[in-house]
């Protein structure tokens, strides 16, 4: 694919930075014209949107890092220097996502915000950026499928691409446009969803449930280090049952409120 979507001299402009950079953008531009009808203000927003931004960012890294020790080098040494060299690539979403949610919950507890109203509001602009953000993993190469003679496999040649050198040219699961696509239909619903009257929390849970059912299936299309299986499962399998659950517990605690807010 192409890891570099500018160079000029020694600047490099990574696809992946720049899909991800798209990815908030449009996420952004999206809720930005819906502030209204939650009462936000934009300085307000823009604090969500940093505070998320910091968070994915801080998150995904951290996770990443837990996950791939064993992978990271022989020596503490190697592992820093691994780490650092380049800071452009190594993430796990749902460390973002755990990051992220926490640090959200803060400040809008602090900011005396409706939790569950707010958080319908930011999610359905999530997997629209996640979307955006999985093109660029793509194009990047990280993230990608297990070996597939499926006729839509996709054979990665770029040697700066971040695919396993054993595995370029070898025709792989497109496990990122896979997640791609996911995260697009699942943004559709969610912005017809949210249109609707509903029960706030709703659409937050209806996210939680399909994202994490999706991850979890598309997971075992990887073909990247995922960390250390458990009983069959990758980290991020155990992390999407968590979530599964979490989300049982919010429809569960939805279906018992009587509260209803209506649009």
């Amino acid at each position: 694919m192409h890891p570099i979507f500018l160079k000029i001299g020694s600047f490099e402009l990574a696809s992946y930075g720049l899909m991800t950079a798209l990815g908030y953008a449009a996420a952004s531009l999206y809720l930005i014209p819906r502030l209204k009808k939650i009462g936000l203000d934009k300085d307000t927003f823009w604090n969500l949107i940093f505070i998320a931004f910091i968070g994915a960012l801080a998150g995904s890294k951290l996770l990443y890092i837990i996950v791939s020790w064993p992978q990271l080098g022989a020596t503490l040494a190697e592992k820093i220097t691994n780490i650092v060299r380049d800071f452009r690539y190594g993430f796990v979403f749902f460390g973002g996502m755990i990051a992220s949610v926490g640090a959200l919950i803060y400040y809008i507890k602090k900011k005396k915000l409706p939790l569950l109203k707010t958080g319908d509001f930011l999610i359905v602009g999530l997997p629209l950026g996640h979307a955006l953000g999985r093109i660029g993993c793509f194009l990047a190469g990280c993230c990608f499928g297990s070996p597939t003679t499926m006729p839509w496999g996709v054979r990665f040649t770029d040697p700066h691409s971040l695919v396993a050198p054993e595995l370029l040219h070898v025709p792989l699961h497109p496990t990122q446009l896979y997640e791609s696509a996911g995260n697009l239909i699942l943004f559709v619903l969610l912005h017809y969803a949210s249109k609707r009257p509903h029960k706030d929390g709703k659409i937050l849970a209806q996210y939680i449930t399909y994202y994490s059912i999706m991850r979890f299936i598309i997971e075992f299309f990887r073909g990247d280090y995922r960390g250390a299986y458990w009983l069959g499962l990758s980290p991020s399998q155990w992390i999407a049952l968590a979530a599964a659950a979490a989300s049982c517990w919010l429809w569960i605690r939805l279906k018992k409120d009587s509260t209803y807010a209506g649009k």
